[in-house]
């Protein structure tokens, strides 16, 4: 009987999630039909879905999701971990924080896609500053939540843990890295999602492979079903993304799951 209730309650749930895509969808079909826009505007859901099929069966799709992937997937890698680990430090360490602060807090109030320029003037046009963009957008989203996270521990846990003879390493390790996981984790989220803009603004204006420049290419020749296409599996990507760091969070935090007020 319980089961039958969990799995009625599950079902519920999924509903409500996809009404607003499925009314999307059907107001996108309505408008082409009854809406009478040229195909440049708004082309229609079938003409879509068959350039995703070309574009699939002929190879090119795959070709640039997975250079994009994995330009995004070192880049926010290397960047979470970068931000996780200083922002550890300086939580822990006041005057290393303190050392930091006006660097830190100056350099985070520059958006990162200004950067892309000097990046490219720098560095040309290969992967390195496009990994080296996403990596520098996933540190400075990852630093400051898991800094803010290691300041708000309970104090009061870290004595226990000095009283029953816990060492530095053993404390942060123990205490401080499990009591600021949902603070880290609001990053990585964070962090996951603005990886994927980075990149795609970072191909459409110096790539030569990869969706964005699938998307700027398809705009030079006003395909507007292929950029469609593109933008469509950039969110499912993304959705994927996201999806996982979700996962991993309610397996690296089990306590988290049901501590949340909803009605």
């Amino acid at each position: 009987m319980r089961d039958d209730f969990q799995f009625g309650k599950k079902a519920g749930r999924l509903l409500i999630k996809i009404i607003l895509p499925a009314m999307i969808i059907a107001g996108w079909q309505i408008l082409v039909i009854y809406g009478d826009l040229p195909p440049i505007l708004l082309p229609k859901l079938e003409k879509v879905g068959a350039d995703f099929i070309t574009y699939l069966m002929n190879g090119e799709l795959l070709h640039h999701v997975l250079i994009s992937l994995r330009r995004c997937a070192i880049g926010f890698f290397a960047g979470s971990a970068t931000g996780i680990a200083m922002g550890i430090l300086l939580g822990w360490f006041r005057r290393l924080e303190d050392f930091f602060d006006v660097t830190l807090n100056f350099s985070r109030s520059i958006p990162k896609t200004a950067l892309a320029p000097l990046l490219i003037v720098w560095f040309g046009f290969g992967d390195f500053p496009k990994v080296l963009l996403i990596g520098l957008g996933a540190f400075f989203y990852t630093v400051i939540p898991t800094l803010e996270g290691v300041r708000n521990v309970d104090n009061l846990l870290v004595k226990s843990a000095r009283s029953m003879g816990a060492n530095d390493r053993q404390i942060v390790l123990s205490v401080i890295l499990p009591a600021s996981m949902p603070s880290i984790y609001a990053g990585i989220r964070i962090a996951a999602a603005s990886s994927f803009v980075i990149l795609l603004f970072v191909e459409i204006i110096s790539g030569n492979s990869g969706l964005g420049f699938l998307l700027e290419n398809s705009r030079e020749s006003l395909n507007t079903s292929t950029m469609f296409m593109t933008l469509i599996v950039v969110g499912i990507l993304g959705f994927s993304l996201d999806w996982l760091v979700r996962f991993t969070e309610k397996k690296v935090m089990p306590w988290q799951r049901g501590r949340t007020l909803s009605r």
